[in-house]
């Protein structure tokens, strides 16, 4: 059944979802490797990360895309999960949940707090390329940014390979989990599109409603750089809503395009959307 807006606060509920998870005694290395990283939400949204403010504009706004991260980009985290003996990071996420904002922040020189990575608002030029994109076609300040996995690590292909030699059931329970939490947040949210990374795709479970096998009408383009862009199209239905979803490179990729093929790459997303 879908979630309606009136029904819960997502944030709480995605956050105490984590929680009971990694509390689990089976799950008992991933708590190591829980930190304020894991929440799963980045950045700010409709110009706030406060959670009470957000939850009064979600009231009369809709967002009108998510951006999906595979996981948080903090090496620390796979570190912990794998080492027994290091200190737990279980401590800063129970802190970062109950602070009162949405999204990792950090408290600036005058005591507020700040979003710790802002893609959307404040992107660095590698994240600026899609950035724009969705700033130009929607507007700014109504993309959210969320990780689908919760742990950290360099890249996705070391976290999935390293905690498989760790644990391969440890492993397939933590992307089953992190699957259903998406959804979650997919039925909640209910967007106009979905950017996905490609690095998750080949290694998602099939709960998950983007799935590619639950995808339809994909369309495939390849756009002609120094190295290819390439990118798809497909729609997935949730309950009785159809949402567009773009699988897309890593931002990191984007400078292997070219700079003179950066804004023809952008202009072919911007017109699928």
């Amino acid at each position: 059944m879908l979630i309606g807006k009136a029904e819960l606060n997502i944030f709480d509920v995605v956050n105490a979802k984590i929680i009971e998870f990694v509390s689990k005694s089976e799950n008992e290395n991933l708590q190591r490797g829980t930190g304020s990283y894991s929440v799963p939400f980045r950045g700010s949204l409709f110009n706030t990360i406060n959670t009470v403010k957000l939850l009064t504009e979600l009231q009369h706004q809709r967002v009108d895309v998510m951006w999906l991260g595979s996981n948080p980009n903090v090496p620390e985290s796979l570190q912990t999960i794998l080492d027994p003996s290091a200190p737990s990071h279980f401590a800063g996420f129970l802190e970062q949940q109950s602070n009162g904002n949405f999204s990792e922040a950090y408290a600036d020189k005058d005591g507020d707090l700040q979003p710790c990575w802002n893609p959307i608002n404040k992107p660095n030029y590698k994240w600026q390329f899609y950035s724009e994109i969705l700033n130009k076609k929607f507007g700014e300040h109504t993309t959210l940014m969320a990780n689908i996995v919760p742990w950290g690590s360099q890249n996705f292909n070391l976290f999935t390979s390293e905690l498989r030699k760790l644990d391969a059931e440890l492993l397939a329970r933590a992307l089953t989990f992190s699957c259903e939490l998406n959804n979650l947040i997919v039925e909640y949210f209910k967007p106009k599109v979905i950017l996905l990374p490609k690095s998750f795709i080949t290694t998602a479970p099939k709960n998950w409603y983007l799935h590619s096998s639950k995808l339809t009408h994909i369309q495939h383009y390849v756009i002609k750089g120094k190295v290819a862009f390439k990118f798809s199209v497909g729609l997935a239905d949730v309950g009785e809503t159809k949402i567009k979803v773009v699988t897309a490179p890593h931002p990191s990729y984007i400078p292997r395009i070219g700079q003179a093929y950066r804004e023809i790459a952008q202009q072919a997303l911007f017109d699928v959307l």
